[in-house]
């Protein structure tokens, strides 16, 4: 009876036992499912956060590809117009130069003046293409001559492009120098270098006021400015000359 007693009372203390380790088992299993319902809502906000940092990564890199599409795109029509813009702004040149001299606003003695650089110009080219093709001097007599044949001469395209480039000029200007002689030929009268500045000192005045065109104004500025360094290079070489000869002596009477 004393055994079954003890017995009976071990049992109690080990269901006891057991029953406090539960108690603490689900104690502790409701505080980590407080503690988890606590960290959802900051889960889930991150996790959202997360989401919409990923779709904007996305959304950028597809502005980024779409901006390089038009960018792209954009280029290649520039490309495409550049052409028709050259022409277009050729045209309007060319309308630009021809209205000026339909305009006629220089008096005679100012296109005598202005035609004589041209036509010291126009014959200065002609000599130097010769001098640097001496086999086309029978068959290439004028300057339209060789305007003509450059065009299907390679040789002779490329010694015409060294020409303009030595005295500074481009294919527009040489075209506006033909317009300029076309447009005087037949009333224009020559005067010599040393007999121009005679009738004109200043020759910027007077293309400012009398010619608005901008390619026939660069261009008879800049025949002007190539007339007179030359000359003033001729100059101080016939003073170095001079002074480099020597002295003669007087006869002793």
């Amino acid at each position: 009876c004393k055994l079954a007693a003890w017995l009976e009372a071990k049992m109690k203390r080990w269901g006891m036992k057991s029953e406090q380790r539960e108690i603490k088992v689900e104690r502790q299993k409701v505080k980590t499912e407080r503690r988890e319902l606590k960290a959802s809502p900051e889960r889930i906000s991150m996790e959202l956060l997360s989401y919409r940092v990923g779709r904007l990564e996305k959304r950028i890199e597809e502005l980024k590809t779409e901006f390089q599409e038009l960018d792209h795109n954009a280029k290649e029509l520039i490309q495409s117009f550049e052409p028709q813009c050259e022409i277009i702004a050729q045209e309007a040149g060319e309308d630009e130069l021809w209205s000026s001299l339909l305009e006629d606003r220089l008096t005679l003695v100012e296109v005598n003046i202005f035609f004589s650089y041209v036509v010291d110009m126009l014959q200065s080219l002609h000599l130097c293409v010769l001098e640097k093709q001496p086999g086309f001097t029978s068959i290439l007599p004028t300057l339209s001559s060789i305007l003509r044949r450059k065009a299907w001469d390679m040789e002779l395209e490329a010694t015409w492009a060294s020409v303009l480039s030595e005295f500074g000029l481009t294919e527009s200007d040489v075209k506006a120098l033909c317009a300029f002689f076309v447009t005087h030929c037949n009333e224009a009268d020559y005067y010599p270098l040393k007999d121009r500045h005679m009738y004109c000192q200043n020759i910027q005045e007077v293309l400012d006021t009398a010619v608005p065109s901008r390619i026939l104004h660069h261009c008879l500025l800049h025949l002007v400015q190539l007339a007179e360094l030359e000359n003033s290079m001729v100059a101080s070489e016939q003073q170095l000359v001079k002074r480099a000869s020597p002295r003669r002596r007087q006869r002793p009477k």
